[in-house]
C-alpha cells in the first residue's frame, strides 16, 4: 500500500487518492501568476500544521520575510510554525555564486536537508538554475569541464539540465521525505518547465493555468501524470481567495473541507 502525504489543499487530495505518494518529487509548474507558490505553501503547511511535520521551503527567489507576508494572507502562520521547530525558511542567492565556498549549490541544498531532516521539502524555484549557468567549481565537481578553458564548448542548456537531473536525484536519495518542486512555463512554450527536464524526472507533474483577465479570468489545473497513482486527467477549475486554493466542479462548486 503506497503511504500519502495529504496536501492540504481542499478537493485536491480526493484527486489523487489521498496525496502524493510519500518520498516522491512532484513538479509544479506554470506561468507567471498562476499561484504556484501558494500551492506549495498549502503542501508545507499541512505537514507542519496539521501533521506535525518538519518542513523545509528553499527558495532561490524570495526572502523568507517575503513569503511569510504573502502566506499571511491566505492565514498560513508560518512564524509560528518556525518558532516552533517545525518549519525552516532559507533564501539561497544562487547569484552570489550558488552556494557556500567550496559547495556545488547541489551541495548546498543536500547539506541543509541533512541538517534539519524535514519529511516534506518544496524547492521555489528551478527557474534560477536555468538562467544562472552553474560556477566553473560546480562544473568541475560534476566532472563536465577540467579547466576554465573548456567552458565556452559547453552549451548552457547542458548547465540547467546537468543541475536540475542532480537536484531531482538528490531528492529521490530522501526515501521518508516528500518534495515539491517549481517551475516557470515560459508564454507560448510546448515545455512544462523553463528547464525542459524536470517534467520527465518527476514523479508527478502538475500544472497550473490562468486565462482571460478581470472578470472573465479563469483559473485551473491539469495533473499531467503522478505515478503509482490514479488521478483525474480533466481540467480542474480553481479559485484563489482568502483560504489559499480551492477546487471547484460543475456539479457541487467549491469543494469544502
Amino acid at each position: 500500500m503506497v503511504e500519502r502525504e495529504p496536501t492540504g489543499i481542499p478537493g485536491f487530495d480526493d484527486l489523487i487518492e489521498g496525496g502524493f505518494p510519500r518520498g516522491s518529487v512532484t513538479l509544479v509548474s506554470g506561468s507567471p501568476g498562476t499561484g504556484k507558490s501558494i500551492f506549495a505553501q498549502h503542501f508545507v503547511h499541512a505537514g507542519a500544521a496539521k501533521f506535525r511535520q518538519k518542513v523545509l521551503y528553499l527558495s532561490l527567489e524570495q526572502r523568507a520575510s517575503d513569503i511569510y507576508e504573502q502566506a499571511n494572507r491566505f492565514g498560513f502562520d508560518f512564524q509560528s510554525l518556525e518558532n516552533q521547530g517545525l518549519a525552516k525558511f532559507d533564501f539561497i542567492d544562487i547569484t552570489a555564486r550558488k552556494g557556500l565556498p567550496g559547495q556545488t549549490i547541489i551541495e548546498d541544498i543536500r547539506n541543509r536537508i541533512r541538517a534539519f531532516n524535514p519529511k516534506r521539502i518544496v524547492i521555489d524555484s528551478l527557474s534560477p538554475l536555468a538562467n544562472i549557468p552553474p560556477s566553473t567549481h560546480e562544473l568541475q565537481s560534476y566532472g563536465l569541464i577540467e579547466s576554465e578553458a573548456f567552458l565556452p564548448s559547453i552549451p548552457a542548456e547542458l548547465y540547467t539540465r546537468f543541475q536540475v537531473h542532480k537536484l531531482i536525484m538528490m531528492l529521490k536519495e530522501q526515501p521518508m521525505t516528500t518534495s515539491i518542486i517549481i517551475s516557470e512555463i515560459p508564454r507560448g512554450s510546448e515545455w512544462l518547465s523553463s528547464d525542459k527536464i524536470s517534467e520527465f524526472m518527476s514523479d508527478g507533474v502538475v500544472v497550473l493555468h490562468y486565462l482571460g483577465a478581470m472578470e472573465t479570468a479563469t483559473r485551473y489545473l491539469v495533473i499531467e501524470k503522478m505515478r503509482g497513482t490514479k488521478h483525474k486527467e480533466d481540467l480542474i477549475p480553481i479559485e484563489i481567495a482568502n483560504r489559499g486554493i480551492t477546487l471547484k466542479t460543475q456539479e457541487e462548486g467549491i469543494f469544502r473541507k
